[in-house]
């Protein structure tokens, strides 16, 4: 059978005072309890009395005891225990008592805490307000309600005008949020006062409108426009006379306009650049020192390796595995090394050689190919080809006629790459080089420095009584445009004129004549 909310809810009430009466009941019992062990604890003490006062005592005793059994018979008996009280209900589902009269039961609050229940009780707690229409159906006299259609939905309700934002608002929110945060509410409320104080100021006149004379107001004419022309101005060139009545009637002819200003050239505007201050230069990089450059890569090396720990500890990528050798073998196995030490020393080695090996192959891969260290050497002791500038250096040397220096020379101008001439004539030898930078300083130490111009002269011994030793001196050096020798040759001219020519074939005649009016003053 089942019963309403009502009924439901008086079970329950009646429950609760049936085991309210249970533990009242409960109280009792222990009261009871109690008073007969104090009962007996004065019957022991009676009897440890001595016989001079025990009747004075017993007689007390005996009041107490009289008191405590009137004090028990205004309790209840303890062994009948309260009938259970049953739920009567008349035909109407209601609580009647055994009289058959009805229990008033307070009316339950609805404690629902269904989510639906919760929403039925909101949307019923407020009124729901129905849209107000432009027009009402039933004037219209079209409308007719027998076709049961709902006079509500026939017209859209009023749309509410647009509400536009005023201009500047959102900018000063977000200042004043900005301050807010920066400084604090007060600073902020304190610049928005600003603010609207100095806005407020602008806003009003600077002049006391109380010292402005009155004066009949002065119609203001309306500003003219600028009359709209009658022909443009890229038009007025074609049409021979000068409005569009020629061709109105749309034809095109000599007759009307000037044919000879047609071509099949197409007028490009050249592009013009906006006007606007130019940007400031780039920050120039600053090479850092060697001290600056071994704290950066440590640094790179220690984000590096966090990185890779922070990868290993979110498992992104697996631990290393530990590095087992003999000296420490016990150190990482622990127990595991004296279970099968045979067996684990065979992995230990093996692993060390698979490690060593690795090194190898790595030290392989990295290792540059014949062809791969030739070009690196090149790049180590030649410029790039691709540069545009060119050196040329010019030497001039008293006596280049032994064999030991002549080869030298031109042994060194083919291994540096470099191009020029050796012009040996008798009394003055001239050397020209060209090349890269690198090369001509080394060919320059070779001249001045490595080849003891001493020791290659032929008439080293006549030159030592006279005074006029054999000797080297840089004449000039400079950058060309480009080269003006193709390769290195050394020439032996009996005469000047033979020595002019090589140069004056080559376009470089300027080179002999400096190198011939040469002195020690010229000496930089």
């Amino acid at each position: 059978m089942e019963y309403s909310v009502e009924t439901r809810y008086s079970l329950h009430k009646r429950k609760d005072r049936e085991h309210s009466e249970d533990r009242e009941l409960d109280d009792k019992i222990i009261r009871v309890s109690e008073a007969k062990k104090e009962r007996r604890r004065f019957g022991d003490k009676l009897g440890s009395l001595s016989s001079s006062d025990a009747l004075a005592k017993a007689k007390k005793a005996l009041q107490i005891q009289k008191l405590l059994s009137e004090k028990l018979k205004k309790i209840p008996q303890l062994n009948k225990r309260t009938k259970a009280p049953f739920l009567r209900l008349d035909a109407q589902g209601r609580e009647i008592d055994e009289h058959g009269n009805v229990v008033n039961v307070t009316k339950p609050s609805n404690l629902s805490t269904l989510k639906v229940n919760i929403n039925k009780q909101k949307k019923d707690a407020f009124e729901i307000l129905k849209p107000v229409l432009d027009v009402n159906p039933e004037s219209n006299p079209h409308f007719d309600e027998r076709m049961g259609i709902d006079k509500t939905k026939l017209l859209r309700p009023k749309r509410m005008n647009f509400l536009f934002v005023e201009e500047g608002k959102w900018s000063r929110d977000a200042e004043s949020i900005k301050w807010k945060s920066k400084f604090g509410e007060a600073q902020a409320k304190e610049q928005k006062d600003k603010q609207a104080q100095l806005a407020k100021a602008k806003a009003a006149p600077d002049i006391n409108p109380n010292l402005i004379e009155i004066t009949e107001r002065v119609a203001m004419k309306a500003k003219l426009k600028d009359p709209i022309p009658d022909i443009g101005w890229w038009d007025v060139e074609l049409l021979h006379s000068g409005n569009y009545g020629d061709i109105a009637n749309g034809t095109i002819d000599e007759g009307n306009m000037k044919m000879e200003e047609f071509n099949f050239y197409v007028e490009t505007p050249r592009p013009i650049e906006p006007p606007a201050e130019p940007a400031p230069p780039p920050p120039q990089l600053i090479k850092p020192t060697k001290q600056e450059q071994k704290k950066l890569r440590t640094q790179r090396r220690i984000a590096k390796e966090k990185k890779r720990q922070e990868m290993i500890r979110q498992g992104f990528i697996e631990p290393p595995k530990p590095k087992v050798k003999m000296s420490n073998l016990h150190k990482v196995l622990g127990t595991e090394a004296t279970q099968d030490p045979t067996r684990l020393e065979k992995e230990v080695r093996n692993a060390a050689a698979e490690r060593e090996q690795a090194h190898i192959d790595r030290n392989i891969a990295h290792k540059l190919t014949p062809a791969e260290l030739r070009e690196k050497k090149e790049r180590k002791l030649f410029d790039d080809p691709n540069t545009l500038d060119t050196l040329v250096s010019l030497y001039r040397v008293n006596d280049l006629s032994h064999h030991k220096a002549r080869f030298r020379v031109y042994a060194n101008a083919q291994e540096n790459r470099l191009t020029g001439c050796a012009v040996i004539c008798d009394g003055i030898s001239v050397v020209v080089v060209e090349g890269g930078s690198k090369s001509i300083k080394r060919y320059g130490k070779l001249m001045l420095r490595r080849i003891k111009w001493r020791d290659v002269s032929k008439e080293k011994e006549d030159n030592e009584d006279s005074g006029d030793a054999n000797k080297c001196v840089l004449v000039w050096q400079g950058s060309v445009a480009k080269s003006s020798f193709n390769r290195f040759s050394v020439h032996d001219c009996i005469t000047e004129a033979a020595a002019r020519k090589v140069f004056v074939d080559a376009g470089v005649l300027h080179y002999w004549y400096q190198a011939v009016n040469y002195t020690d003053d010229d000496a930089v």
